[in-house]
């Protein structure tokens, strides 16, 4: 396969992280999750700031570039921010220009209803503590359209193996 890089879209808890963990045990990948990253290099002087989520997705642009520029890389996946905003896809898409590599996006979609279940069920176990049903409303409010080429899954109506199974097929098609 390519060099690639997955970016995994959506709103909080639209499915995303499943997804990428799902695809990460189905091929040969590094998972880079954006609240994982911030706990681990924040530790107890996290403060979930956009400056905070924007330097913890730098430093992840910087290791799938070091990855990506190995002989032997493996597919990349980029997991925990939403780029439901322009700038967000803008910068994405620039990291993937100097990686000189594929980019594959796939935006997970999911009902308000479905959301807040998923937020209230996931609130103490998500590394994300200021996930909550309210933080899922303002990014919607915020969020733009994504008109870059991606694949879209609904995560009601398919279940965590379809999705896994339509994202496979997704990232291993020729561009």
């Amino acid at each position: 396969m390519e060099k690639t890089v997955i970016a995994m879209a959506g709103l909080p808890a639209s499915g995303k992280s499943a997804v990428a963990l799902k695809l990460h045990k189905d091929v040969e990948s590094v998972l880079l999750n954006k609240d994982s990253v911030r706990n681990f290099m924040f530790d107890r002087y996290v403060d979930y700031s956009n400056e905070q989520n924007d330097l913890c997705m730098e430093m992840m642009y910087q290791v799938a570039f070091y990855l990506l520029s190995r002989e032997e890389s493996p597919l990349v996946i980029l997991d925990g921010r939403s780029f439901s905003r322009r700038s967000q896809i803008d910068r994405l898409k620039i990291f993937v220009g100097e990686a000189r590599c594929t980019l594959r996006i796939i935006e997970c979609l999911c009902s308000a209803s479905s959301a807040r279940e998923r937020l209230q069920k996931d609130q103490d176990s998500h590394p994300a503590k200021d996930r909550d049903y309210s933080m899922y409303l303002r990014s919607r409010a915020s969020a733009e359209l994504i008109v870059e080429p991606r694949l879209i899954l609904d995560t009601d109506a398919l279940s965590k193996e379809e999705c896994g199974q339509r994202a496979l097929a997704y990232i291993v098609q020729t561009p």
